[in-house]
């Protein structure tokens, strides 16, 4: 697809995407109302590549965003996230707001914040990450149904489980190793 909202296919450097990657799964780009590129290969900055799945919480629509690598989540509520422009704007606030929460604020200053208007939104392929996605699916609706969470203490729950795909280890502490590499 050409350059959607000056969002697509600038800030390429030898072939290598250089901005946001969101691998969106296909709800959620019938929700936004686009049609992806093609699945992309891993991001040489694995802070810049995140996967975003939508998922019912009752009647309520919630974005579930995770980084590819080391599976760091944020969920966000959906509603007015209707076009792509929004989703962008509404993923990267949602990301500097949460990773402030959480005392990574120097994480998304150093390593994303200058990528925060550009983004490429891609198919979503990687069957681990989609799979870790969907248990994180399943304690987001509990944790916001069952208990009654706001969504900080969702996104902080999140954070603090440990994952299979990441040898029993927390997403946050993944994160805070990637960033000290």
């Amino acid at each position: 697809m050409g350059d959607r909202a000056g969002i697509n296919n600038r800030n390429r450097v030898k072939g290598k995407v250089s901005k946001l990657i969101f691998r969106v799964t296909q709800k959620l780009a019938k929700k936004i109302k686009i049609v992806p590129d093609a699945a992309l290969p891993p991001h040489e900055n694995p802070f810049l590549d995140w996967t975003a799945n939508l998922i019912m919480v009752s009647r309520w629509q919630c974005i579930l965003l995770t980084n590819s690598s080391c599976l760091y989540s944020v969920a966000l509520p959906g509603k007015g996230v209707s076009n792509e422009k929004a989703f962008v704007e509404a993923s990267t606030g949602a990301l500097k707001e949460y990773m402030a929460i959480d005392g990574c604020e120097n994480i998304f200053n150093g390593h994303m914040a200058s990528h925060v208007g550009t983004a490429t939104l891609c198919k979503a392929s990687d069957r681990r990450v989609l799979g870790s996605m969907n248990d994180l699916a399943y304690h987001t609706r509990v944790y916001l149904l069952e208990a009654g969470l706001p969504v900080s203490l969702v996104n902080a729950r999140l954070n603090d489980m440990p994952m299979s795909v990441l040898e029993r280890t927390y997403p946050r502490r993944a994160l805070l190793a990637l960033a000290e590499k």
